[in-house]
């Protein structure tokens, strides 16, 4: 069975959107409030432990087989795949997401501080069709793939061109939700990891 948190009753944007969506009519305004009140909650909640998640990284290496994954170099709030990227590395290709203009691109190489904060690798990009796992970010997701991330839509473009791959959100437990809201632009993704678990979604 696969355990999911309720949005708090003191998000009202949230709740309102909840309402809109049961009632057949949800606007444009009542998801974009929602989807801003629902990221600075789940900022504000951060950092979490990510005791597990190399683990759980691990065993999904191990069921699905890729040769190729994307992961991700972890800001100090987000869930930690620090271990997992160095000790991946001996097994498997890693590569990680470099920003070019307004869209996401992933090489290897030597990974050094850019403009955004993060850290991004120096060397030759490789093509999305080559990636056989992404590992992606969010700030919360729900149990039907829709991903709230921090609203640039760096990886919504990238993942809008990806077909063959397993996409993967990787969040904190208490980040997966019954209901995140979502817009027209928004990817779904494949599967949820967290520290204690992952799964891939049934529907899709």
């Amino acid at each position: 069975m696969v355990l999911f948190f309720k949005t708090s009753k003191s998000d009202t944007s949230v709740s309102q959107w909840e309402k809109s969506l049961h009632a057949g009519k949800i606007t444009a305004m009542d998801t974009a409030n929602a989807k801003a009140e629902l990221r600075k909650r789940h900022a504000d909640a951060r950092p979490l432990s990510s005791a597990g998640l190399t683990d759980q990284l691990k065993n999904l290496v191990v069921s699905l087989g890729p040769k190729v994954i994307a992961s991700y170099v972890p800001l100090k709030s987000e869930p930690d795949t620090g271990d997992f990227n160095q000790s991946g590395g001996a097994r498997l290709k890693i590569v990680f997401p470099r920003v070019v203009g307004s869209d996401l691109e992933f090489a290897t190489g030597d990974l050094s501080p850019a403009e955004l904060g993060i850290s991004e690798p120096d060397g030759e990009a490789i093509a999305l069709s080559d990636i056989d796992v992404f590992l992606v970010p969010a700030l919360a997701v729900d149990i039907n793939g829709n991903r709230l991330g921090k609203g640039k839509g760096f990886y919504d473009r990238c993942l809008k061109q990806v077909t063959n791959a397993k996409v993967i959100a990787v969040v904190f437990d208490q980040e997966v939700l019954e209901n995140v809201p979502s817009e027209e632009f928004d990817q779904r993704v494949d599967g949820i990891l967290t520290p204690s678990r992952w799964w891939l979604i049934e529907s899709r």
